[in-house]
């Protein structure tokens, strides 16, 4: 079976749409047992090149962004949704257009083997401020941020050997 992207996808009991949001417990995790996540679509099938199968949902996980980002967020997607009457999909492209403050907590969940993803439930519309808030108490954006400043630096560390040991070597010596 080819890799397809699914923009909805049934499974634990729910149908899963691309921008609802929904919150589950999963038994994977790294940081955050209890994820709130917007949906954007699930990857099912085998990769063409590889050969990997490929089994999991994509999705923003709330508390990686930070709160000011969610507050914001949170009000000019109800609306938009509200004005879409729930028509609308939620991508990758459009969220790093869009709402750029968003790309770092994307996150991805396996949902074969069954047991993964347990309590998946769709959370209301009319409480998606509350749930979105309610993340509040679990913040870990500042995880996230200090592992991109840390790779910022050691990629920049490397960019300036780099640049140190070009000015060196004799031009015969250097690729060309």
């Amino acid at each position: 079976m080819a890799l397809r992207r699914l923009y909805k996808k049934k499974f634990a009991g729910v149908t899963w749409k691309s921008g609802h949001i929904y919150s589950f417990k999963y038994n994977a995790w790294e940081n955050d047992p209890e994820p709130v996540i917007i949906f954007m679509y699930a990857f099912d099938g085998t990769h063409p090149k590889t050969g990997n199968q490929w089994r999991f949902i994509q999705g923003i996980n709330f508390t990686y962004v930070p709160r000011g980002i969610r507050k914001k967020f949170a009000a000019i997607w109800i609306k938009e949704f509200d004005r879409s009457k729930g028509n609308t999909r939620f991508t990758y492209q459009k969220m790093k257009r869009r709402y750029p403050g968003l790309k770092h907590a994307t996150r991805r969940y396996m949902y074969k083997p069954s047991a993964r993803i347990k309590s998946a439930k769709e959370i209301d519309f009319l409480d998606w401020q509350k749930a979105i808030q309610s993340t509040l108490r679990k913040d870990f954006s500042k995880k996230v941020k200090a592992s991109l400043v840390n790779k910022f630096r050691s990629v920049m560390s490397r960019r300036k050997k780099r640049k140190k040991s070009k000015q060196y070597k004799p031009k015969s010596l250097r690729k060309r």
